[in-house]
């Protein structure tokens, strides 16, 4: 990666949504599994209901499951990965990008 590389990563760090995050699993009236990333929460609660429009959709910046209908269902089934994955990459985004600059100092300092 290069510095520029890293200010684009950090700009992107810096529009996006203020973390922490976390996966939050929601059901709706049918008990069909719903896999959402959040940006406050956890907000699981047995009141809510997706279809119903009484859960906190202005929380959720993204998901990876939503199969009732099937809107979003990864064909290989890896939602609880993919949410852990884009939750710990959001988190720790700007500790990564600061051991980032650190090493590529290093690397243009070394002969």
């Amino acid at each position: 990666m290069t510095g520029h590389d890293l200010d684009e990563l950090e700009a992107l760090v810096l529009a996006a949504s203020p973390s922490p995050w976390q996966v939050d699993r929601f059901d709706d009236e049918l008990c069909m599994s719903a896999v959402a990333i959040t940006s406050e929460g956890p907000i699981l609660d047995a009141n809510r209901s997706m279809r119903a429009g009484t859960w906190p959709s202005s929380q959720v910046v993204a998901a990876t499951l939503i199969q009732a209908p099937a809107y979003v269902v990864p064909r290989d089934e890896r939602w609880d990965e993919n949410a852990q994955l884009i939750v710990a990459l959001r988190n720790f985004a700007p500790e990564l990008i600061k051991l980032a600059r650190l090493g590529l100092e290093a690397a243009l300092k070394t002969p």
